[in-house]
């Protein structure tokens, strides 16, 4: 059994052209990520997993020069990029990141992997404001920090709902999480251990420039006291420094 993390990515952006590449503390937030990831002591493999378009060549010129794993395919069909990227890769369990997420940290990741695991799971992830379907009271985590694990076999069931392919509105798993009926879906929530993280109202995505700016901000002063800094770091200095 292989677990791979495939960490979307691509620099055409509309809102943050080449967001991907943007530094934080000199370094391109795609790196500061996976430097985070590299810790995890789940997963075989990062890959960056970007599109065949050539806007994105400094994506693998900069995959190269870290030696990580990068492969390229559709721009616009990203569940198809995802599942060719597993096949060649040999991962049958998938963990789906976003490159604009660079709070991610290897502690939660492997968290949301051994939940998925342990439930039986189609379909597991960190749960936001973002999903559909959800039960009163869920304990809801920030937008910005999402993992999501699911295995190759119910990825390359993106084709039974064309609806889904290229729609720039939908997610590339909205056909699982949309479709409870069909899927054994395991929402990962914000509570116990990860109790502090259950404020739903901050956003760590990175897409426009002030978002980039409270990223920055946090690298400056969280990564001093300690390079792999978790979130419950993030989570204490946003609460001392009252920030959202």
């Amino acid at each position: 059994m292989s677990v791979g993390a495939f960490l979307v990515a691509r620099l055409s952006s509309q809102r943050l052209p080449q967001k991907n590449m943007l530094k934080i503390l000199g370094m391109p937030m795609i790196e500061q990520l996976i430097r985070r990831l590299s810790r995890s002591k789940m997963i075989d493999n990062i890959i960056l997993t970007t599109s065949s378009d050539p806007s994105d060549d400094p994506l693998e010129d900069y995959a190269n020069k870290l030696k990580v794993s990068c492969y390229r395919d559709s721009l616009n069909n990203i569940m198809k990029r995802i599942t060719r990227a597993a096949e060649f890769y040999d991962c049958d369990t998938i963990v789906e990141l976003l490159g604009d997420n660079p709070l991610v940290h290897s502690e939660l990741l492997d968290d949301v992997i051994n939940f998925y695991f342990s439930g039986g799971y189609d379909y597991a992830a960190t749960v936001t404001s973002e999903y559909p379907h959800l039960e009163p009271n869920t304990k809801l985590f920030p937008i910005g920090v999402r993992v999501q694990v699911y295995s190759i076999k119910v990825a390359n069931r993106y084709r039974e709902f064309p609806e889904y392919i290229s729609n720039s509105g939908k997610h590339p798993c909205s056909f699982i999480f949309d479709h409870p009926e069909l899927f054994n879906v395991g929402y990962f929530e914000a509570k116990g251990s990860w109790s502090f993280l259950n404020q739903p109202e901050l956003n760590f995505a990175v897409n426009y420039q002030k978002d980039l700016e409270k990223i920055r901000d946090i690298f400056d002063n969280c990564y001093n006291m300690n390079k792999n800094f978790s979130l419950r770091d993030v989570a204490q200095y946003l609460n001392i420094n009252h920030t959202d």
